[in-house]
């Protein structure tokens, strides 16, 4: 909520310092002066890279499809590809598009680079 005489900036600066410290609880259980030092320490940072720009806060579409395609591979078991176009609300044809690529992926991550060195024990 904007306090009175406040700019939304402001406003905003101070929200995401108290959300940083939230999740810090919550995520790692830190002490609540460690995680408002975190979220004070987060928000300036921010200031420096963006302070004087004129910035536009997107809802998140981007980050909750990711989220929606990683948890489509994680209750892929290989063969329940229709199961899980029911589930989500998807055609066929893209369940198997996000599990091509998130498989591509994960297996990449996996695979050794053959041309890395290789440290000797």
């Amino acid at each position: 909520m904007k306090a009175e005489g406040r700019s939304p900036a402001g406003d905003l600066l101070d929200d995401l310092a108290e959300q940083v410290s939230v999740a810090a609880v919550e995520a790692f259980g830190v002490s609540k002066d460690a995680a408002n030092a975190l979220g004070t320490d987060v928000a300036m940072r921010m200031v420096e890279q963006w302070g004087g720009q004129q910035l536009y806060m997107p809802k998140g579409a981007r980050i909750e499809a990711s989220r929606m395609h990683q948890q489509i591979y994680e209750d892929w078991k290989g063969q329940n590809h229709r199961e899980l176009a029911r589930k989500y609300g998807f055609s066929l044809q893209f369940i198997y598009r996000v599990i091509k690529v998130l498989r591509k992926a994960d297996l990449d991550s996996r695979q050794r680079d053959m041309f890395s060195p290789v440290g000797h024990d």
